[in-house]
């Protein structure tokens, strides 16, 4: 493994996060981070009596689809594992860059997961009621 691609992934992972906490916090929206013992999601908040939780993946033209394949397998587990203790979960899936196939959209629609990156929160996630 290249350490520098280690690093940029992490920085853009952690700069895609903070980005997403931060247009919470706009929004008067507190997220937070996981606890141990329970699922492994990046950032968790609740709005309008809906809980959300969001993975998120640095991406880069390389390796957005592997990156999105395994992001939407591990938001669906958290979603599944939260709403098995009965709470009113959706799943939101973050990608650091913007996705330009169109069939990631739709596949994520037909998930009921909401696919975001920084240029669209506005626009996404208020339309979905995750923010407002």
């Amino acid at each position: 493994m290249d350490p520098d691609a280690i690093d940029r992934g992490l920085d853009g992972h952690n700069d895609t996060q903070t980005a997403l906490k931060n247009f919470l916090a706009d929004h008067g929206i507190e997220g937070w981070s996981s606890a141990p013992g329970g699922p492994q999601y990046d950032l968790a908040w609740e709005h309008a009596g809906v809980v959300w939780v969001a993975e998120v993946k640095s991406t880069t033209p390389a390796n957005t689809e592997r990156q999105l394949r395994l992001g939407l397998g591990q938001v669906l587990r958290y979603r599944a594992l939260m709403a098995a203790t009965g709470l009113d979960v959706r799943a939101v899936l973050v990608a650091e860059m913007p996705v330009d196939d169109p069939t990631w959209t739709g596949l994520c629609e037909d998930l009921d997961v909401v696919l975001v990156w920084p240029d669209v929160f506005e626009q996404r996630l208020v339309a979905a009621g995750a923010a407002g």
